[in-house]
């Protein structure tokens, strides 16, 4: 099982190559890729962590720019569609989003006490998930796998206020 943290912004050149492929993509589509669009995306790939559209807004407009909110709203989707970033539900948080471009799938890990998320992969789980759907007669197209628990700094830290 490998875990990881989305710790680093995806590197200049990978965001070059995002943007070329939402170019491309948003071509083929006969739409074009306003200064708006770009800012939305290279604000996307500079997160490190979850994110919500009123987190795009702040960031692009900590950074000078001009955006709505409804403008993100409407260009998350073509994000999505592109396989720039992808919707993920981190438990009772809404609708959160993260980068997908350029990583690899990867399931969650949330504490229900202090929100921390740790991102892994089990092949293990993958496999299994794909068995049950060939079971069933499903074809897989997507999933969201979430482990809810308490991480060893929150049980640590119950434990030491616990009185003995």
């Amino acid at each position: 099982m490998r875990t990881h943290r989305n710790s680093a912004p995806a590197a200049e050149a990978g965001v070059d190559q995002a943007l070329a492929s939402f170019q491309s993509f948003l071509h083929r589509r006969s739409l074009r890729v306003t200064p708006v669009r770009e800012a939305i995306l290279r604000a996307a790939l500079r997160r490190q962590d979850h994110f919500r559209v009123e987190d795009l807004v702040d960031d692009i407009r900590r950074a000078g720019g001009a955006v709505s909110v409804a403008t993100v709203y409407r260009a998350i989707p073509l994000l999505v569609e592109a396989g720039i970033v992808e919707p993920t539900e981190v438990s009772g948080d809404g609708r959160c989003y993260e980068t997908a471009f350029g990583r690899e799938h990867h399931d969650h890990l949330i504490c229900r006490e202090c929100r921390r998320v740790v991102e892994f992969h089990f092949e293990a789980f993958e496999m299994l998930q794909r068995e049950v759907a060939a079971k069933y007669g499903f074809l897989l197209t997507d999933h969201v796998h979430e482990l809810i628990g308490v991480c060893g700094d929150c049980r640590q830290s119950r434990e030491a206020q616990s009185p003995d």
